[in-house]
């Protein structure tokens, strides 16, 4: 009986074309044989249960009497995981279980009955759903996991189309990503049977209501519906791994010793508040603003801003817009008042050229940065076509920038408001800023415990080690050609304060490094208007690989 139902796959694969669709079939098949001696497959399969079932990114359920596969790619958990499993570390890997998972599903396959007057007897319905991690601007210094998992899938699609034909009747893709659908060679005959979805709750419209809750039915959780072994974790539990209190435990720190590492600051003003609100039952405020800046001159209707047209629609985390004439909007719910109080203290402070600070505040939980419109040259077009002396003169400008920004010392690390720390090192869920919450800090030790912490929250394997207390002194945190103009008069002018903050005093070099650089001369330009710390730039773009690729 099953190699009557292999054979007529092999067949039903090959059926376009009649007259050749036996030698076709038969060659085929002896291609598949030949690879099955040569790889082996089913030897994966307890490997494959075994790590996707921990994660809880593998299910196979029953559905009106089919099976149906459940595969989760989870950017984030694959990556927390790799130093634990080798084959989540490579594509090669990757591809092995999910070569493993196809075996799998093509040995439950024969007890399930089968319509011998249909095509699709015999056959899976497949789901596959990709939780993907959106990553900040930085060096591509190191390999891309996201392309790791692409490759797997790749050659995995490869290998389903030559030697796993008909397995699957059905795939349903819950928030398919242009840049994996760009990149994947998908044949034909299978995407006739895909299914895009940008809504898990769409999914019960194809299969109906008894699938779980979160995919639109009404039927009970993956995990108990699951076919092949029980869950340590079930899916939507693990969604939320890195921020429960049993994932913490894993560490061997006591709960009191973790809230030190995170600690809130005290007497954090009411205006900032709503950067930690969303764990408090108490009815936020509508309008929230920031004490030291002072109430909102300006306040603009949501509505109106809904269709305004994004003028860096690539920038993450927050939207810029015309607000009038000479006038421009920051807003979106990553945007907040640390980066208004920055650009008010520093115009108050210094002779910094920066956007002049119109009005700030937050309206139903979004930010608003209301500022003017600084008219320049990006600085990337002046410095090519500038002389030598006015290198020299932008050079020293800068230099007296960043000075006049180190003299500002504080107690702690964090947002002028004691807002908790901004930075792709503390979000590996960007833009999430209630689920992943560090600082401020009193002094460096907890600092570095805090990014070791951010660490452990994304990785089961627990690292890092650092000591030293330097000083903490203002930064501005993203110092690069992007965020620079040159007025007519040779002013450079800063922007874009949104990193802004109380940070050691190697920050500013690392991250002026860091930052994919408009020309090579860069680098060396950095050195020049920053103190450099090259041993700490070198720790701080791994620890920022470790996280992010």
């Amino acid at each position: 009986m099953v190699v009557e139902t292999i054979i007529r796959k092999f067949l039903q694969h090959h059926s376009i074309i009649p007259s050749l669709q036996v030698p076709k079939a038969r060659y085929s098949l002896s291609k598949t044989l030949e690879w099955r001696r040569r790889s082996n497959p089913r030897a994966g399969i307890d490997k494959a249960k075994s790590i996707l079932s921990e994660l809880g990114l593998l299910f196979v359920t029953r559905n009106r009497g089919s099976y149906v596969l459940w595969a989760i790619i989870d950017e984030m958990i694959l990556k927390g995981f790799s130093p634990l499993h080798d084959d989540l570390s490579t594509s090669a890997g990757i591809e092995n279980l999910g070569v493993a998972v196809m075996e799998l599903l093509a040995t439950l396959l024969p007890s399930q009955p089968s319509d011998m007057d249909k095509k699709t007897s015999h056959a899976a319905s497949g789901v596959l759903e990709l939780r993907l991690q959106q990553k900040p601007g930085g060096r591509t210094e190191y390999g891309s996991f996201r392309g790791n998992i692409r490759k797997a899938l790749s050659d995995l699609i490869a290998l389903i189309h030559s030697h796993y034909p008909c397995l699957l009747e059905k795939t349903y893709i819950i928030y398919p990503s242009l840049e994996y659908r760009a990149s994947l060679d998908v044949p034909e005959y299978l995407l006739r049977n895909t299914t895009l979805l940008e809504k898990p709750e769409d999914l019960a419209l194809y299969l109906g209501p008894d699938i779980p809750p979160k995919y639109g039915g009404d039927g009970r959780s993956l995990a108990e519906l699951n076919c092949i072994e029980p869950l340590r974790l079930d899916v939507e539990g693990q969604e939320n791994r890195q921020s429960t209190p049993e994932a913490e435990g894993k560490s061997d720190r006591s709960t009191g010793e973790k809230e030190t590492a995170r600690g809130q600051a005290p007497n954090v003003l009411e205006a900032t508040d709503i950067q930690r609100s969303t764990a408090s039952p108490e009815p936020q405020l509508r309008l929230l603003y920031s004490e030291d800046i002072g109430p909102p001159t300006i306040i603009l209707d949501p509505a109106d801003l809904k269709d305004a047209e994004d003028l860096i629609p690539d920038k993450m985390g927050a939207r810029l817009a015309w607000a009038d004439t000479d006038m421009l909007v920051k807003f979106g719910h990553g945007v907040r008042l640390a980066e208004a109080e920055a650009l008010h203290l520093v115009s108050k402070r210094t002779t910094i050229a920066v956007p002049k600070l119109l009005s700030a505040y937050i309206l139903d939980g979004t930010g608003y940065i209301i500022m003017s419109y600084e008219h320049g040259t990006p600085f990337n077009q002046y410095w090519d076509n500038a002389s030598e002396a006015e290198h020299q003169r932008i050079l020293a400008q800068l230099t007296d920038y960043v000075q006049q920004m180190r003299a500002i010392e504080s107690n702690f690390i964090g947002g002028l408001d004691h807002s908790p720390c901004r930075d792709g090192v503390f979000e590996g869920g960007y833009g999430d800023y209630s689920k992943y919450s560090y600082g401020p800090y009193e002094l460096e030790q907890s600092f570095n415990e805090g990014m070791v912490q951010a660490l452990r929250d994304r990785l089961p394997a627990e690292l890092l080690e650092s000591e030293n207390n330097p000083e903490s002194m203002f930064t501005h945190g993203d110092l690069h050609e992007g965020n620079m103009l040159v007025r007519s008069d040779g002013t450079v002018v800063l922007l874009d304060w949104g990193l802004s903050g109380f940070w050691p005093e190697y920050w500013e070099f690392y991250r002026a490094k860091f930052n994919p650089p408009w020309r090579t001369s860069w680098d060396r330009m950095v050195e020049r208007f920053i103190p450099p710390y090259y041993v700490e730039y070198d720790v701080m773009k791994k620890i920022f690989g470790t996280i992010w690729y």
